[in-house]
Parts: C-alpha cells; structure tokens; sequence
C-alpha cells in the first residue's frame, strides 16, 4: 500500500501528463460553470424582482424571454468557439512542422491557451444550464434575472478572451518564447527534489566490498510486460517494497530508455546476507527463489510507468533533447536560423551548470535505517553533455558563430565544474569543436579565432 508520502512523486507523475492537455482545465472550469449556474437561479429565487428593475444593469423579462436568450448565447458563443479551435490548430501545425513534434507539449502545456479554450466551454455549458434550470412554460412575469445577467457577461467574457488568444499566440510562437518554455522544463526536471523518505547517505551498514559482491551476483530477474519507453520510475514504492520484503532491488532501467516485452527490468537480492559478504558459493544458497512471488514482481512493475513517448517528468536527457531538436532544425539549410540556436544554446547551458550545482545522483538509495535497497543508474554529466552538444556541433560546423557561443555555453558550464572529471569532459568537448572548425568550410580568420577562443577555454579548465 501506498503512503502518504510515496503518493507525491506518483501525483507529479500524474499532473504532469494533465497540464499538458487540453480538456483538464474546461471540464474543471465547465463543472464550475454547472455548480454557478445553480448558484445564480438560487440566488434568483432568494432575491425579490422588484430590487432589480430599477437597476439599467441587469437583464429583464419574462421566464420564457431569458431561457430563449440564454440559448441564443449559447449557440453564439458555440459558433465563435470555431473560429477558436481554428485559431489553436495553426500553432500546433507551426510548431510540429518548425519545432519538432516534442515541442507540441510546451503548446499544449501554455496555461493560457487552456485558460481561454475552458471560459469558452464553460460559458456555452453556464448558459445552456441556466436554459435548462428555468422550466418551460412558466406564467411568472420575471424571469431569473441574475442567471441571464450573469451568462451576459459570461459571453462578453469570452469575446475578450479571443482578443487574447489572438494576442498571445502572436508572442508565444516566436522562438524566444518557446525555447524559454524548453528551458523552464529543463530547470524544472533538474531541480526535481528528491522525498524524504529516500537517503543515499553513504554512512550504511553495507561497505562497497560488500555491495560489488551482491551485484556480481544472480539476482531474481523481474521481466516487464510492455514495449515502450520508461517515462516515470516512483522510487518509493520500490524502496517500501524492498524494506517491507527485506530485500535489494536494482533496476535496470532509467527513466527515458526503452523496453521491450519480456526483458529484464529489475534484479532482486536478499539483504540479510548483503550486510556482510556472502563467502564463495554461497549465491545460490542465499537468493531463494521463493522470496520473489508474482506479486512483488507485478508491484515492481507497477513502480514503472511505461509509454509510447519519454516525458521530461525525471527524464533530464529528454529535457535537454528538446532544445537541441529545436536548435538543430534552426540550423538546418532550410531554416538557417542561427540565433534561435544560440538561444537555445544559453538555456541549455544554464540548465547544465544547475545539473552540476545540483550535483550528480548517487545510484544507491538506502531506507531511513541506512539499509540499501535501491540501485538505479543515475544520469551523468557525460550523458547530458553528449546529448547537448555532438548533435548540435556537427549541425553548426559550417556556423562560427554558433561555434563560439558553443564555446561560451562551455564557459559557464565550467564555472559551476570543480571536479577534475567535468572539466576534463569540457575540455574533450572544446577539443571537439577544434576538431570540428578545421573540418568545415570556414574561413581561415574564423577558424583562427575558434581556435584562440578553445585554447583560452582549455587553459581555464586546466586550472593554468
């Protein structure tokens, strides 16, 4: 059973997958529609008519006069609502057909988008509820006058809604503005906090002999039953099921890769015999077949959320992949647009710099008892800087330009770089682009200056 705690990565799993919709916001706002629509006929029945005749503001008539109105509103605002759908398919095509299609979720992720199609929805179902809430063939001589002022204003509302449709589009389809929301997800899927209830404090009861031991081991196997990608791992179920069974589960597979039916997802060990290493041969004496049944195979499985595409939920690689989608096609020779890729370069390199602030996660995950219970391979700052930069460079070779903002996204990479490794992997990167510069059809003075501006960077990540 899930706890409290365990169901906050599940949720952000979850609303992730519903911000980037269309219909979760207008069913929300179409159900508040429903619930004001009783509301104002209450309100209609508990107020006296005679209060608001006077008033120039409020609607008058008889039952019949404002149940016909609402109606006619209602087919108003469903004829308007076209010219709406019209309005949002031009972006979707745009962006598939300029962006790449993994940049359709930042479309469909822009509150305001869904914000302007829900008061639409919502303010035909206010007034079709409000036609509906007054009976026909009433003899009152007023009418709900509040539930017919209210679905008024309703659908004056959505007309400046449209304004601002119209206005927003025009802003959010230009590239700085969609590869900003690239880079917000990129910042978002780094920052991603770890639960509480997750350690990886070093200081366990098992020493690393000890666990290279256990790995070498024949673990349990745990085979998945779905083809796709793995788009979201709960760390805390697994780590609750292996505390609960006293057991090490290892899985094989992050987040972002890609399993086929019948493979190997996870292993499984006893932890008794880990705290201290099990002698020669002792292996198969200690695993026991029978401490993995059916049913802690499919609760693994169910701590694995497979799917037709990879999400930028906890899947960093995917995160920076869409702004190198993005950048490569602005350097295609159909495009050649090398300021969207420069653009794209600088959140790239912020979200990297924050990765190596944040630091690299470790790959063993303890209870809170310091007992180890998970082991899941982390994404390194060798696989993003790949996934950043080898695609992108041999896209821009012919660009010194893009070149030197290249070397300059590595600059403020390394100055969140202290250790060796990363600058070593900088270093490798510049070295890349060197290589890249004498390749390609630049001229000489650019590929002298490419060439100066990489050894200054070289003797800076050397620490000379």
């Amino acid at each position: 059973m899930k706890t409290r705690t365990s169901r906050r990565v599940t949720a952000r799993y979850n609303w992730d997958r519903l911000k980037v919709s269309f219909w979760f916001t207008p069913v929300i706002m179409s159900l508040a529609a429903i619930l004001l629509a009783w509301v104002m006929y209450w309100l209609d029945t508990q107020i006296p008519n005679e209060m608001l005749n006077s008033s120039r503001f409020i609607l008058a008539g008889t039952p019949g006069e404002l149940r016909s109105m609402l109606i006619s509103m209602a087919g108003t605002i469903l004829a308007t609502a076209g010219v709406v759908f019209t309005l949002l398919t031009l972006p979707l095509s745009t962006v598939a057909a300029q962006y790449g299609s993994r940049l359709l979720r930042v479309f469909l992720g822009d509150r305001t988008t869904q914000l302007v199609l829900g008061m639409f929805v919502a303010a035909f179902v206010y007034c079709l509820t409000a036609a509906l809430s007054i009976p026909p063939g009433t003899v009152e001589p007023e009418g709900p006058q509040l539930t017919a002022t209210v679905g008024l204003l309703l659908m004056l509302g959505t007309f400046a809604s449209l304004i601002l449709l119209v206005q927003h589009i025009s802003t959010m389809l230009q590239a700085p503005n969609i590869a900003a929301a690239a880079g917000a997800e990129l910042r978002n899927v780094v920052l991603a906090e770890i639960p509480e209830t997750v350690s990886r404090d070093t200081g366990s009861q098992a020493s690393p002999e000890a666990i290279g031991i256990l790995l070498e081991t024949d673990g349990y196997p745990v085979l998945v039953k779905e083809t796709g990608y793995v788009e979201f791992i709960d760390p805390e179920i697994v780590i609750d099921l292996a505390r609960e069974r006293n057991l090490v589960i290892q899985l094989l597979k992050k987040p972002g890769r890609f399993v086929r039916r019948g493979e190997i997802v996870a292993l499984v060990w006893p932890a008794d015999p880990f705290q201290e290493p099990p002698r020669q041969g002792q292996a198969g004496e200690t695993m026991g077949i029978h401490s993995v049944d059916k049913q802690l195979a499919e609760q693994i499985r169910g701590a694995l959320r497979i799917g037709n595409t990879r999400t930028p939920t906890q899947d960093v690689a995917y995160a920076v992949n869409q702004l190198v989608e993005m950048a490569t096609r602005a350097m295609s020779p159909a495009i050649n647009d090398p300021f969207t890729a420069m653009t794209c370069l600088d959140y790239i390199a912020e979200g990297l710099a924050m990765f190596i602030r944040q630091g690299e996660k470790g790959a063993y995950y303890y209870d809170l008892d310091g007992r180890l219970r998970l082991v899941l391979e982390p994404v390194t700052f060798e696989e993003l800087l790949g996934t950043a930069f080898d695609m992108l460079r041999h896209a821009s070779c012919d660009n010194a330009s893009v070149l030197l903002h290249m070397l300059e996204a590595f600059d403020v990479i390394g100055q969140e770089a202290k250790s060796q490794e990363a600058r070593q992997l900088l270093r490798r990167q510049v070295s890349l682009i060197q290589a890249e510069s004498q390749a390609s059809r630049l001229i000489e003075a650019d590929r002298k200056l490419i060439q100066q501006t990489s050894e200054a960077l070289v003797m800076k990540f050397s620490g000379t």
